[in-house]
């Protein structure tokens, strides 16, 4: 079976990190892209501009909008 990954939110450091922590408290286990720290890990420059990516997967996303909304980022 092959389960779609669906962009949930994206936005800075601080509220990604704040949602990924929700999501874990209620069994979503979130993917997290941060081209930002990629970049620095490979030493290559980055935009300080540059957005978080949250992603759930495609049955998980009622239930991780519910979230989002109540956290109101």
């Amino acid at each position: 079976m092959i389960h779609k990954q669906v962009l949930l939110y994206k936005g800075s450091f601080i509220n990604c990190k704040r949602l990924e922590l929700e999501l874990i408290s209620n069994k979503i286990n979130p993917i997290i892209v941060n081209n930002k720290q990629s970049a620095v890990l490979s030493g290559f420059g980055f935009n300080p501009n540059d957005n978080i990516f949250v992603y759930v997967f495609e049955d998980q996303i009622k239930k991780s909008k519910k979230i989002l909304e109540s956290l109101t980022v």
